[in-house]
Formats: C-alpha cells, sequence, structure tokens
C-alpha cells in the first residue's frame, strides 16, 4: 500500500508539474534548425518549466509555409526570419512591435553592428532583434596576385581594374574575378552602388536610380564583362579558385570554410580583405534576425529566449556550433574572433556594411536591378538608358 501510495504521489506530481510547463513554439530554417536544440537544451537548464518544440523548415519551403501561417494564424510564438524577409511580412503586421520589451531589456540598439541593426527597424518601429550576420568580402590568392606585382589585395576601383587587366593578360583561359552576370543578383551588385555613393531610394522614397553614381557602379560592373575580365560562363568556382583561372571573388564568411575543405591545395596562398574602395568600402549586410509574432501566446517567454541568444556568450557559443559570424559586436571580443586574422577581416567589413532599403517591394526591386545590369554586361542597352528604364520599373513597383 504504501509503495502504491508513492507511486500515486509521484504519478500526480509529474502531471501537476506538466500541466504547469510552457512551451516554446519556434520555426527555424536550414542548418541552424540541425544545431538549434543545443542552445534550447541550454536555455531549458536555466529555466526548467519550459519545454522548446522547435520545428525544421527547408529554406525553399520557408516562404510559402509563413504565408500559409499568418493566413491561417498557425504560427509559432518565435521565428527565424532572413534579413530580406523582414520588410514584406513586417507590412502585413505580422510581428510583434518590440520597443516596449527593449525599453526594459540590457539590449539596445548599440549592442549590434549598425548595419545589422537596420534590417530590424521599419516605420519607426523594431520588429526583430539580430541574431547572426554575414557580410562580403574579396577573397583573393595572394600567391598569383604577387605574380602581378600585388603584395596585397587592391585597396581601390583603380587597383581592381588594374590588377585585373594584368591578370587577363596571363593568356587565354584566364580571368581576374568572379561576378554574377545573370539571374538575380541584387546583393552582388548593391555593394558597388554603395561605394559610388549612390542610391535605389532616399529618406523621402524618392527612386534615385538615374544619379550618376548608380550608372557609374552599372559601368564599373559591366566593364569586366565587356573586357574578358569576368567570365561570361558558368563554372566552378572552387576549381577555377584553385586552378588560379579566377583568383579573386567576393562572398561571405561560410567560404572560408569550405574553401578550406574542398580546395585544401591552396592552403596558405589565399586570404581575404576587405571591399575595394571609390569613395567608400560599403558591402552588403545579411544574415538572419529574431521575431516575435503578433499572435504568440508567450510573447515574454519568446524575448526571454531572445535575450538569452543575444548575451555575448551564447552568440561565441552559436559561432562555435555552425560558424554564423556573431550580430553582438562584445562577442568578437572572444579569442577565436579576435585572434583569427581572416575573422578580423569581417569584423572590419561590418563597421562598413548595408542591407537593402527595408521595403516589401525588395525582392521585385532585385529581379528588376538584375534585370538591367544584365542588359548593360551584354550590351543590349547604355548604363544610362538602363537607369532610365530602372527608375521607371521601381517607380511601378513601388506604386502597386
Amino acid at each position: 500500500m504504501r509503495k502504491l501510495m508513492i507511486f500515486l504521489y509521484l504519478f500526480l506530481f509529474a502531471l501537476v508539474a506538466l500541466s504547469q510547463q510552457r512551451v516554446l513554439q519556434i520555426w527555424a530554417m536550414g542548418e541552424e534548425a540541425k544545431k538549434l536544440n543545443v542552445m534550447a537544451e541550454k536555455f531549458v537548464q536555466e529555466n526548467p518549466n519550459v519545454r522548446v518544440e522547435i520545428q525544421a523548415i527547408p529554406w525553399s519551403a520557408a516562404y510559402d509555409k509563413l504565408l500559409t501561417g499568418i493566413a491561417g494564424g498557425q504560427l509559432p510564438d518565435l521565428a527565424q526570419m532572413g534579413t530580406t524577409w523582414m520588410a514584406p511580412f513586417g507590412a502585413i503586421g505580422a510581428f510583434e512591435e518590440l520597443t516596449p520589451y527593449l525599453a526594459k531589456s540590457f539590449i539596445k540598439k548599440e549592442t549590434f553592428f549598425d548595419g545589422s541593426w537596420q534590417t530590424v527597424t521599419m516605420n519607426g518601429g523594431v520588429y526583430g532583434i539580430p541574431w547572426y550576420v554575414d557580410v562580403r568580402v574579396m577573397f583573393y590568392r595572394t600567391d598569383i596576385l604577387k605574380e602581378v606585382g600585388y603584395e596585397r589585395a587592391p585597396q581601390t576601383w583603380d587597383e581592381l581594374y588594374d590588377v585585373a587587366k594584368k591578370l587577363k593578360a596571363r593568356g587565354e583561359g584566364y580571368y581576374a574575378l568572379s561576378l554574377l552576370f545573370t539571374g538575380v543578383f541584387g546583393n552582388e551588385f548593391m555593394p558597388f552602388v554603395w561605394q559610388a555613393g549612390g542610391k535605389i531610394l532616399d529618406e523621402k522614397g524618392n527612386v534615385r536610380v538615374t544619379d550618376p553614381e548608380f550608372v557609374e557602379a552599372i559601368t564599373f560592373y559591366a566593364r569586366f564583362f565587356w573586357e574578358g575580365l569576368a567570365p561570361t560562363a558558368g563554372g566552378n568556382l572552387f576549381q577555377d579558385f584553385a586552378k588560379g583561372t579566377v583568383p579573386i571573388f567576393f562572398s561571405g564568411p561560410w567560404m572560408v570554410r569550405m574553401i578550406d575543405e574542398q580546395t585544401p591545395e591552396v592552403k596558405g596562398k589565399w586570404s581575404v580583405a576587405l571591399m575595394p574602395k571609390k569613395v567608400k568600402r560599403t558591402s552588403f549586410v545579411g544574415g538572419c534576425n529574431w521575431v516575435i509574432f503578433k499572435n504568440s501566446k508567450n510573447k515574454d517567454l519568446a524575448w526571454k529566449f531572445i535575450e538569452f541568444m543575444t548575451r555575448p556568450e551564447n552568440q561565441i557559443e552559436w559561432y562555435r556550433l555552425v560558424s554564423n559570424l556573431p550580430a553582438v559586436v562584445e562577442a568578437w571580443n572572444f579569442p577565436e574572433l579576435a585572434n583569427d586574422p581572416m575573422m578580423k577581416v569581417f569584423r572590419a567589413q561590418l563597421e562598413d556594411a548595408m542591407s537593402p532599403p527595408n521595403v516589401p517591394q525588395w525582392e521585385e526591386i532585385a529581379t528588376a536591378i538584375s534585370r538591367r545590369v544584365e542588359e548593360v554586361i551584354f550590351k543590349r542597352r547604355t548604363p544610362q538608358e538602363a537607369a532610365n528604364m530602372l527608375k521607371r520599373d521601381i517607380e511601378k513597383i513601388v506604386r502597386k
């Protein structure tokens, strides 16, 4: 009888504990979804009355999944959100505005890099918190550039063009750098616009793509294709980089590990550098943010998880797990980032990085930019003609 009573007592205790347990639902994508459980377990250790449920969603299905969830009111408490998705989903009122939470939190605008913070602010409000960032830098073969007289990476547009001509002069089948020449490549082209001092929209929403700076960026970008300095045929970037036929390209931090893994033969023969300067060295900043949905029943708990993931020690722990660069500036003081020569370059580039305009129509605008720049690359329009057409494209898009 005594054993039965103890069993019943423990059973009832477990039921009561289970009934008091709160459930935090999170949607996450890609590689992040595979590893997020590690951080969730640490969060639960600090909050034993909480259970975290993570639903993994492929990036290819995520946009439609979010749209369906919003339409049907079937959303989690918290989700990972790509930076360029913030505006379209924010425009339909899906996200909780976070200013009241920030007022009581250690999280501040100054916690993050400026470019990353830009991705969460819209219409005077804050609708997300940066989780991790990526930023584009220049990857280059140090040994090959030395062969053409460059002991370091090109620092300016003029130097980039000069080294490109020298690299091309090595002979048939050799190029200087890899640039996208077809498809949607707003994120590849936009750094050149910012470096020239150009913009797509000004603070009042006026379209500025016919400004001289924007036209100059189109001309500079297309010039590499006109003169055969960049290939207009698809290839294998890793093989081309390893063989030295394309010794310069622009990409993000994930490429550091991928080059080491896929082309170990060039170890010690390559490095990274800041973007080349015209007026500025500005690069593209991307990554992912955390968002709390308006219909969440656990907003306080979702915010607590965001605070947990924002703590510098957890930002660096996430970097150790998946190599995502921390969005929190303080996390860059940890030795594995502070003492890594290549990561120092990414850290410096984050000080001069921008995100695309935080407008709901960005994806359509990016497609229009790509189409018009592609026309210039293949000499179907002049840079000025393409800019004039692009201005009409964007004005039509934003009026929808």
